[in-house]
């Protein structure tokens, strides 16, 4: 993420922090951090992807649910390995996965419109 003069981050797309979704990558599960439909930053992240590496997530949904088969490519954009968080930017999504986003979203909705 980068900053413009005025402070404002220049996102195409909002992050959702909530609620939080649940992706697999290389074989292992993750739990996001927060996501929108332009990346996904995830937390307790092992392995040896670095910035540029390309990956493909195999598998998404909400927590504590099961899981759906997707492809979705991705490009790491920030590794860290000492706060386990790795960053990744959405490079091409298919429909099972514009499926899950959209039901994840739902959810946020509603549960921004009992507040």
């Amino acid at each position: 993420m980068t900053k413009k003069k005025d402070g404002k981050d220049k996102r195409r797309h909002d992050r959702v922090a909530d609620p939080d979704m649940s992706l697999k990558i290389g074989g292992k599960t993750y739990r996001s951090i927060n996501w929108s439909m332009g990346g996904i930053l995830v937390e307790n992240y092992e392995g040896d992807l670095s910035a540029g590496s390309l990956l493909t997530i195999t598998e998404i949904g909400p927590i504590s649910e099961d899981l759906t088969t997707v492809n979705i490519r991705s490009r790491v954009i920030r590794a860290d390995p000492v706060a386990g968080h790795l960053a990744m930017q959405i490079l091409e999504i298919d429909s099972p996965a514009y499926g899950v986003f959209q039901e994840l979203m739902n959810k946020r909705m509603k549960v921004v419109a009992n507040f």
